[in-house]
């Protein structure tokens, strides 16, 4: 971040000071008070389970130049815990998350406009994967920053932002979705010059309420593009073709489209499943694109080579060439529980643990089925959230798709778990056996006793099921089972 002057701060927060600006510069926004160091701005931020104004007191001690607060917050009194230090100096605003995003779109237009630039990342699929493919392409010719982890909403996108110093060359920011409008209110803010859709699919249903509404609220990110802003949109859902290939209110800004479509710009094609090379790494893919460019991933899931379908088009449109992208490409490595490959003696450990969805869970389970196995392929699968009223229906369908996909074990965690498994049963005919479990404390409890020492395990599941937890119990499992070469067959039932 450049530092601000403290009329620079005040001007973007839109706040006021409780007394005349101290002297000195802001060098860093910081909404944990832990993190705090000298010269930092703390803002103090309400959430679901801590308030920030609660620690204001502690960010001032350790250094901090000031700390924006709300207008009816109340210091603590001098002799109590949590005092502020004398001369705390505290900006006020009308809320503190608008006055951030409010100083992050300051930043955004007095500060990097024309030197770093923008690329704003969303899609119901693949946001943090295409957003780091991006940034490891990029990083390998110039310095740019990209959203931690998953920091996509109103808190995540402004720290991003402001993270951004002038001498890099550009800042990635993921932008994310649960309820209507929020990709337009984020889009604002950042104003990209360049903006990614991914995909769509049946995600946060529960508040979006269609697939249509959902094309409609991703589609927002375009409408914040400059005159001569770059649009790079994934062509493989009809409803996105429906809208992209007409053109029916999207903002006049050229547009690259990617996917497996005929119809697509970039076309993905001869696309291969190859063994993988190093670590953790048990297969990867090859593929070309226009049937012409070869590419190569050391990552599995053929989905990820429509991820990188988008960080080629966003390389080629900042100037990198198709051998220098390649070269970058070929090194990748995937976030942490997107397909994170782990052995534990002969049990291959597949860790999607992240988040899912109807088309990621699908995606997952092909590559399941794609992974070399000695022993069985065990897939163990939480219910997925945000799904609204169809998400019995969901269910289903997602269960139908697995009884008919080659595994041969499913372990079904959360409410929806029994309703899956027994659609499972139903569907496979017996060829694949099953358990479930209501929560994920209960798997951890008796999971281990259902795994052979040479399993090839697959996690996938909503946030909020934490399947990744179970990680420690298949670790000491695949240490204390027995070989798939026993002839004992695990029993269908409920716990």
């Amino acid at each position: 971040m450049k530092p601000l002057t403290f009329e620079e701060t005040i001007a973007g927060l839109e706040g006021a000071l409780d007394k005349p600006a101290p002297k000195g510069s802001v060098t860093r926004i910081v909404i944990d008070s832990r993190q705090v160091e000298p010269h930092d701005l703390f803002i103090a931020i309400k959430g679901d389970r801590f308030d920030g104004h609660d620690f204001v007191g502690e960010a001032l001690t350790r250094g901090a130049q000031a700390a924006v607060v709300s207008q009816s917050y109340e210091p603590p009194l001098a002799t109590s815990a949590g005092a502020l230090p004398s001369d705390a100096t505290l900006i006020r605003v009308d809320d503190t998350v608008l006055a951030m995003g409010r100083l992050a779109r300051y930043y955004r237009r007095r500060v990097i406009h024309g030197s770093v630039t923008v690329i704003a990342v969303t899609g119901s699929n693949g946001k943090t994967t295409t957003k780091m493919m991006i940034h490891h392409v990029l990083s390998g010719r110039w310095p740019g920053k990209a959203s931690l982890k998953s920091f996509n909403n109103e808190i995540g996108v402004p720290l991003t932002l402001l993270s951004a110093d002038p001498g890099e060359r550009f800042v990635i920011c993921e932008v994310g979705t649960n309820a209507p409008g929020e990709i337009a209110a984020l889009a604002k803010m950042v104003e990209p010059e360049i903006a990614v859709l991914t995909g769509i699919s049946e995600a946060h249903l529960e508040r979006l309420g269609s697939i249509e509404n959902i094309c409609e609220e991703k589609l927002s990110l375009f409408k914040y593009l400059p005159t001569d802003g770059f649009a790079i949109c994934n062509a493989d859902h009809e409803a996105l073709r429906a809208r992209v290939f007409t053109g029916r209110s999207l903002p006049d800004v050229k547009m690259l489209t990617f996917g497996f479509c005929e119809q697509a710009d970039l076309r993905l094609t001869d696309v291969r499943v190859v063994p993988g090379e190093g670590d953790g790494a048990s297969v990867g893919l090859a593929f070309k694109v226009n049937d012409r460019f070869e590419y190569r991933l050391p990552v599995p899931g053929r989905h990820n080579a429509v991820n990188a379908l988008a960080a080629i088009a966003v390389a080629r449109r900042m100037g990198l060439d198709h051998d220098e992208i390649a070269e970058r490409l070929a090194t990748f490595s995937l976030p942490a529980m997107r397909l994170q490959v782990e052995r534990f003696g002969d049990m291959t450990v597949i860790n999607d643990a992240y988040n899912a969805n109807p088309a990621s869970l699908a995606a997952a389970v092909d590559v399941l089925v794609e992974t070399p196995a000695s022993g069985r392929r065990v897939l163990i699968v939480g219910e997925m959230r945000e799904l609204g009223p169809a998400s019995d229906e969901l269910h289903i369908k997602a269960a139908e798709r697995i009884a008919g996909s080659g595994v041969d074990f499913v372990v079904t965690v959360g409410p929806s778990a029994e309703t899956m498994t027994k659609t499972i049963e139903q569907e496979s005919g017996d060829a694949i056996a099953s358990v479930s479990f209501e929560t994920t404390a209960d798997a951890k409890k008796t999971l281990a006793s259902y795994l052979r020492a040479d399993d090839t395990v697959l996690l996938k599941g909503s946030r909020a099921v934490g399947l990744e937890q179970l990680i420690d119990v298949l670790k000491s499992a695949s240490s204390s089972s027995q070989p798939s070469s026993e002839s004992s067959r695990v029993a269908r039932q409920s716990v």
